[in-house]
């Protein structure tokens, strides 16, 4: 394996894990989710690996972007292009990955646990497609992946309030496929991934791919769509308060403009 920027990736037996090391947010950018997608691609032709966990450093799993300092998130001509070029690669590999939620998954972060085939949280989790309250539409394929998970009336839900869902409720809802404590993510993670890996992986990897059937495509597809949806909100003083908002933790006032 190559050596990476800002993730580790080790293999030990049959389980891989991909630790992500931009602490304590994880901010993420299209070099970012670059990488992710290079080692899933690089763990493909790695034969003894069944099973991949992702996991983060630091508080949050991944709290999205970072409006404050990442010019290239704020990019009106071309917003999150390079990002999602990146992210459709995430769902064109072939091994089970299963993420590890310590604490915020945000927006794009949010979309980046919805990239893996499971979630095991904490009750310390935080869930959240806060993209309304920021004045624009969701991106990283959460159109698709979000109902996809939890159904069409709960990601609306979730959607269109851009409101937090802790790790106690996206268990509930199956946003989050195992709870347990903080302590114990990583420890839950592996038994859930040694339960995978003990099925025969050629096998695992043909149902996974029936069961995802089109999944890279329809992503692929709706990036686009949620790209121009972007472009198109970004011009509006919505999007300017909404962000303007975020930065210093007020209520933003929207006046449809």
């Amino acid at each position: 394996m190559k050596n990476f920027d800002d993730i580790s990736v080790q293999v030990k037996g049959n389980l891989a894990y991909v630790e992500i090391q931009r602490p304590p947010n994880n901010f993420f950018d299209y070099l970012l989710i670059e990488q992710i997608a290079d080692a899933y691609e690089e763990l493909d032709e790695v034969s003894e690996c069944r099973v991949v966990i992702l996991s983060s450093q630091g508080k949050n799993f991944c709290a999205g972007a970072n409006f404050g300092q990442d010019e290239d998130m704020l990019d009106k001509s071309v917003p999150y292009s390079k990002l999602y070029a990146q992210a459709v690669r995430l769902f064109k590999t072939k091994k089970p990955v299963i993420a590890v939620i310590q604490g915020a998954a945000i927006g794009g972060g949010l979309g980046l646990a919805l990239s893996a085939d499971f979630r095991i949280a904490c009750p310390e989790a935080r869930f959240a497609a806060n993209f309304a309250k920021l004045g624009f539409h969701p991106g990283f394929g959460s159109s698709v992946t979000l109902p996809r998970v939890i159904g069409d009336q709960k990601a609306k839900d979730m959607l269109f309030s851009a409101r937090r869902v802790a790790g106690e409720e996206a268990y509930e809802i199956g946003l989050a496929d195992r709870l347990t404590s903080k302590e114990n993510l990583i420890t839950e993670a592996e038994t859930f991934a040694e339960t995978i890996s003990s099925s025969a992986p050629m096998a695992v990897e043909s149902i996974r791919s029936t069961l995802r059937a089109n999944l890279a495509e329809e992503v692929e597809k709706i990036v686009d769509w949620e790209l121009s949806e972007q472009v198109r909100l970004q011009k509006t003083e919505d999007f300017k308060a909404g962000i303007a908002a975020s930065l210093t933790r007020e209520v933003p006032r929207f006046n449809r403009k």
